[in-house]
């Protein structure tokens, strides 16, 4: 179990701050629920049963694993899954599981193929736009309370650090 005052991950919103843990009675049904807020959507609030099995929730990474995640993205395999349809089926697990290991590479494959179809006066589709989105908003918030920065500046660091790649 949590505690009141935690960061943790949760499902599609990314690194939520614990407000406080309360207990409730819906349908005749007592139990405890957390009350949380999503990092980066000041005016959201979530309310969740503390043994909610149908999301994920757990601790935000560890430092060590955080810069594990920045040598991904510095040296990570870009796997573009031409197929849209699989790649769509992909993501979405990747995503809905919420290792941030393999968000990273989507993360990765996705700004290199933008960066790639910017070159060439052209768009990533609308889906792989709505993934990269999703997939930042997870890692980012994530990284950012790991490291005790704003998402503005784990994004700013990721792109940094693509553009030295691709200077190599």
């Amino acid at each position: 179990m949590f505690r009141q005052g935690d960061y943790i991950m949760y499902s599609n919103y990314g690194a939520c701050f614990i407000d406080d843990i309360v207990e409730k009675t819906i349908e005749n049904e007592t139990k405890l629920f957390y009350i949380m807020r999503p990092i980066n959507e000041d005016k959201t609030r979530i309310m969740t049963p503390i043994n909610n099995k149908k999301v994920k929730m757990r601790e935000i990474m560890p430092l060590e694993e955080a810069e594990n995640i920045f040598n991904v993205i510095m040296n990570g395999n870009v796997n573009l899954i031409t197929d849209r349809k699989q790649r769509e089926k992909a993501y979405t697990k990747i995503l809905k599981e919420g290792d941030p290991f393999e968000i990273a590479e989507i993360i990765l494959t996705l700004l290199l193929e933008k960066n790639e179809k910017s070159k060439a006066g052209k768009n990533i589709s609308i889906t792989d736009k709505k993934y990269l989105e999703q997939a930042e908003k997870l890692l980012y918030s994530e990284l950012s309370v790991c490291l005790d920065i704003e998402m503005d500046q784990v994004k700013e660091k990721v792109l940094d650090m693509l553009l030295e790649n691709e200077a190599r």
